[in-house]
């Protein structure tokens, strides 16, 4: 086949590829557009803190709190330390037990020494829910009944007071159970209910259908957060924890949440485990709360739930510490969070239901990876490889199908990554030609590029759409990866591929970036390749208050705040560069540009953003782009007038 039929072939099965992608697009958007219930949640202890202070019944606020969108409450279990701070138990080391003014009604039985934490229960009412818990959850604990029972629990002899603050914070950190009077109360009166389980060590099968059983059991259950890092005896009993969470024909009973920002291990397995049965979370934390206005926190509330899928908010409260003064202050922030939400199409008086699956057959999936192969092709015949080119197509697709059988989700990934790869880097190849263009052609050359580039993206979500990554219990891979490779594989394809002597080239290559002509540019160069590293990857650079301040107005300007890369760096240079003459002494711009078409296609690798918001996204990006592209080139073209009259200037004295 000649090099003609074989890109003629190649761009076929990219088409091909691209209309199966597009039909999972179909599917997930309107997945997405029926996921729009958002569920409003604030925490006990608020409740009883601004109750207390505005001489109000807890039920009283309740109902305040449910007339302004709130409809579930989040009750963290109880530990030993929060029931001592409450004086329902009493916590003593060694023999400091003898010292109490309730020695005297302990057993007679209880034996003294200085490598126990005695644990003293002086609330009947709670008394079997702490024993239950702490025999179960502590290895050697025992039980000691008398008018004032006690459990002993084994620790180390402390030598110091760090050792000392060590053991009993360890001791005060076991989780005991919820409050279920609180919770029974809340529930009556309409609530949904969040609880937060502490993790323990070690857990015994035993205790582990204690702590789950008793989850299950509670009223108007909404879904079940965890406290800690890890689950209970992670790694070992994730599938034990999804068994016990699921009934006897093996369907879940009850939703698990996942706190944004806060990886907890093992709690992505146990989703997947539990068929995806998630709901996500985001809340502000009280540390937190001090650096925000009402409307900046709104801003964030909207963020999260619009752009980000989250469905449950935990909300914290203003001023809590000072909770005889806040209410009416956090009443009406409630209040305008909750238009805010109905404003933008959500839902808050229906309960949380899962995004649809998305029905994504084998052949689809296939068909999708072959045309990602094809897109390699091209590349290599743009390189006169058709040999090669041909092989990757033969064996990268042969390759392909194996891995999607084996391993479907990690042949997803692997594929999507080389997509966003590929695509990019086929449209610089295609596109950057040494010729200078008019302003007028180089906007239609960035058109012509952005849409090639965006193949990448189509196949891409093609590739992710399934709720495993809608819901982030897995994600796309490569992030880096992804970035890097187009800067390093195009300007070597374009300036250094075809030449003799490579490495001479190169370094002719570098001393023309710095020629004292090009001095400014490659200062814009390097500052634009600074903000590129500091915003690549899963964690960014802290924003200083300038780019806060841009990025709030983008977003109220907007709707939707575009990608710095693009509109900053990668479609301002883009234009510069073709209006210039993608050339070899132009080759230091290919870099910014090149940046722009990774940022376009890689905006989608946020699957848990809706498809929606990143369509807006990369179009407010492109806009944006274009007008200061046009100043960029407008500023460059009258500096060279100046420069020029200056050296002509100069070279008639």
């Amino acid at each position: 086949m000649n090099l003609k039929r074989m890109k003629q072939l190649g761009w076929l099965l990219v088409a091909i590829a691209v209309v199966c992608s597009l039909t999972l697009w179909g599917q997930r958007m309107q997945s997405e557009a029926d996921y729009r219930n958002v569920q409003m949640v604030v925490n006990y202890n608020d409740i009883v803190a601004l109750a207390n202070g505005n001489d109000m019944s807890e039920e009283e606020l309740a109902g305040e709190l449910q007339k302004r969108g709130v409809s579930a409450v989040l009750y963290k279990e109880w530990s030993l330390g929060d029931l001592a701070n409450n004086g329902q138990v009493a916590l003593q080391l060694g023999q400091s037990i003898q010292n109490t003014n309730f020695y005297h009604r302990v057993s007679s039985e209880l034996p003294i020494n200085e490598a126990t934490v005695y644990v003293a229960i002086l609330d009947e009412s709670i008394a079997e829910q702490v024993r239950e818990h702490t025999l179960l959850k502590v290895a050697g604990s025992k039980y000691y009944p008398g008018s004032v029972p006690v459990i002993t629990v084994p620790v180390m002899v402390p030598t110091g007071d760090t050792e000392l603050t060590t053991v009993m914070t360890k001791v005060k950190e076991i989780g005991v159970g919820f409050d279920q009077e609180a919770i029974a109360q809340m529930a009556d009166l309409g609530m949904g209910t969040v609880p937060q389980l502490r993790s323990w060590s070690s857990p015994s099968g035993e205790s582990l259908r204690l702590a789950f059983g008793e989850v299950k059991a509670l009223p108007n259950l909404n879904y079940l957060l965890f406290n800690d890092k890890e689950l209970p005896g992670y790694p070992d009993t994730t599938r034990s924890i999804a068994d016990l969470l699921k009934d006897s024909e093996g369907n879940p009973e009850v939703t698990v949440g996942t706190i944004e920002f806060s990886d907890q291990k093992g709690l992505n397995q146990l989703g997947v485990l539990l068929n995806k049965d998630v709901i996500r979370l985001h809340t502000i934390s009280n540390n937190e709360m001090g650096k925000f206005t009402q409307d900046s926190a709104l801003d964030r509330w909207m963020l999260a739930a619009r752009e980000r899928n989250m469905r449950s908010l935990l909300v914290r409260f203003f001023d809590i510490t000072s909770p005889g003064t806040a209410l009416q202050t956090n009443l009406d922030y409630l209040e305008s969070i909750q238009n805010g939400l109905l404003e933008s199409g959500f839902h808050l008086d229906q309960p949380y239901e899962k995004p649809d699956s998305i029905a994504a057959s084998m052949i689809v999936l296939a068909l999708i990876g072959v045309g990602v192969a094809a897109g390699v092709m091209l590349i290599l015949l743009e390189m006169r490889l058709p040999k090669l080119g041909a092989l990757a197509l033969i064996l990268g697709s042969i390759a392909w199908v194996g891995l999607l059988v084996l391993s479907p989700v990690m042949a997803k990934k692997l594929m999507a990554l080389l997509s966003v790869v590929t695509f990019p880097t086929l449209s610089c190849i295609l596109v950057m030609k040494p010729e200078r263009r008019s302003l007028g052609k180089s906007i239609l050359a960035l058109l012509v590029m952005c849409a090639l580039s965006y193949i990448g993206a189509i196949l891409m979500v093609g590739l992710l759409a399934d709720i495993l990554f809608m819901l982030k219990l897995d994600q796309f891979i490569g992030v880096k990866i992804a970035h890097v490779i187009p800067i390093a594989a195009v300007p070597f394809i374009l300036y250094l591929w075809n030449v003799e002597k490579p490495i001479e080239h190169a370094k002719q290559l570098l001393d023309k970036a710095l020629d004292y002509k090009w001095a400014a540019l490659f200062a814009l160069v390097a500052v634009a390749g600074v903000i590129y590293i500091s915003r690549t990857g899963n964690t960014t650079a802290e924003l200083s208050v300038a780019e806060s301040t841009m990025r709030n107005f983008l977003n109220d300007a907007m709707g939707v705040r575009p990608r710095s890369k693009e509109f900053l760096i990668g479609y301002p240079f883009t234009l510069l560069l073709f209006w210039l003459g993608a050339s070899r002494k132009n080759w230091i711009l290919t870099i910014p540009a090149i940046i722009g078409q990774v940022s376009l296609v890689n905006t989608y690798a946020h699957i848990h953003t809706a498809l929606l918001m990143s369509l807006q996204r990369s179009f407010n990006g492109l806009v944006l782009g274009i007008v200061l592209g046009v100043l960029l080139v407008l500023g460059v073209q009258l500096l060279l007038k100046v420069y020029q009259h200056l050296e002509k200037k100069e070279g008639l004295r």
